[in-house]
């Protein structure tokens, strides 16, 4: 075997929950903290947060450490044009999932499989000594069938797109119609940027999201979930979620802070 299995895809396939946790720290022991945990998938945030590709590499390899599927966000799409080179470079790293932000077209959508995908479903070049293989091939003890490791290649790694705009709603049949494409997401707040909305639970960003959940069903792909509270998996698992991404690192670390602070302070006597 030259690929290491997507845990995620046979999660899924097995119908089980898959638990994700965004990470915006720089430290990869903030990976190792969610592996502990015992999270499924460690959502290497790059869209919003400066990194280089050492510490991309880093964060992989502890997320594989604790068997967590590795999932890097690239930076958005930007005017049809998807980051190419970050998918490609991410994936060379190890990383499994590619998590495309503001995707609007099936154009875009196929672009991205294209960079994922080793022919023949796509033109990802091929090295054999990079982090995305189990090992370096051909070695000593295991040889090289290069449509072998293509094919393990192509089957391990997922795509996940964002749909965040009325366009993308409205091409969202489209986009999950092209091969390649696994699962989509819905992101509130730049969804109500782009209509206009000051509220990101406005009723017509709902409205949108739900469309984007039933052409999922329609189509027979996945779709996951943003929260940042465990009863709503309750709520959203008999409609079809199995993925629910629990929020961020940073936002547990600011609320845990507040709170000890605030309660440190009640807990000292007023003096008068």
């Amino acid at each position: 075997m030259y690929i290491r299995k997507n845990r995620v895809r046979e999660k899924l396939k097995n119908g089980e929950l898959v638990l994700g946790m965004e990470v915006w720290l720089r430290d990869p022991r903030a990976v190792e903290f969610i592996g502990q945990a015992g999270f499924d998938i460690a959502h290497i945030e790059y869209e919003h947060v400066a990194r280089d590709w050492e510490s991309v590499e880093n964060m992989v390899r502890a997320a594989e450490l604790y068997g967590m599927t590795p999932l890097f966000r690239t930076e958005q799409c930007f005017n049809n044009q998807p980051p190419v080179n970050q998918i490609i470079k991410a994936l060379k790293c190890g990383a499994q999932i590619i998590m495309v932000p503001h995707v609007e077209t099936a154009d875009e959508a196929r672009m991205i499989v294209d960079a994922m995908k080793f022919a023949p479903i796509g033109h990802r070049g091929l090295a054999t000594c990079d982090r995305s293989g189990t090992a370096m091939f051909p070695n000593d003890q295991v040889g090289l069938d290069v449509m072998q490791y293509a094919r393990e290649a192509n089957e391990a790694t997922m795509n996940f797109c964002i749909i965040e705009s009325p366009l993308g709603v409205k091409n969202i049949d489209a986009i999950l119609a092209v091969d390649g494409i696994d699962v989509v997401g819905f992101g509130h707040q730049d969804y109500a940027l782009a209509a206009g909305y000051s509220a990101d639970d406005d009723p017509r960003i709902v409205e949108a999201r739900e469309k984007v959940r039933e052409a999922v069903k329609r189509s027979g792909k996945q779709m996951w979930w943003n929260t940042l509270d465990p009863a709503s998996i309750a709520e959203q698992s008999p409609k079809g979620i199995q993925i629910f991404l629990m929020g961020v690192d940073t936002i547990y670390l600011d609320r845990e802070l507040r709170r000890l602070a605030r309660e440190a302070r009640q807990g000292f006597p007023t003096r008068g």
